[in-house]
């Protein structure tokens, strides 16, 4: 699945990011999403302000897509974020170049440089995938 956030500031102006991996935090009742600062100051600034986070989940093949929306907090990339990515950038490469995208397109997308772990509490799923059902909401906490 590719990981794309959504995010604004104080004035509503938005913000996105890509995150390199996600890890279900299912004892919290969270998922954590990690996020190069580095390459996406903007994005982790406006959670970091504003505490709020749409994330839009892709598989790339099909394009089926959901997006889950709530409470968000930045917090330091422990040793399981920053394994978890390295295997999420290898899989999604791997995933992305069977589908025939050039390794040098896919590589700009997934930087893991200077990693945060944003920590998203669900409030809301939407279906995302394009189509007649696009934006309904599936789920609701």
């Amino acid at each position: 699945m590719m990981i794309v956030l959504g995010t604004s500031d104080e004035a509503l102006q938005p913000a996105i990011g890509r995150a390199v991996g996600a890890l279900v935090q299912r004892d919290e009742g969270c998922i954590d999403l990690m996020v190069s600062e580095w390459q996406w100051p903007a994005a982790v600034a406006n959670v970091r302000a504003i505490g709020r986070l749409a994330a839009t989940f892709a598989r790339p093949s099909d394009y089926v897509s959901f997006q889950a929306k709530g409470r968000a907090a930045v917090l330091p990339a422990a040793a399981e974020h920053l394994s978890s990515a390295a295997r999420y950038v290898e899989r999604i490469t791997g995933t992305l170049e069977e589908l025939g995208l050039d390794s040098r397109i896919v590589t700009p997308w997934l930087v893991n440089r200077d990693l945060v772990a944003v920590r998203l509490l669900v409030d809301e799923i939407f279906v995302q995938t394009p189509g007649a059902k696009a934006g309904q909401l599936v789920e609701r906490q």
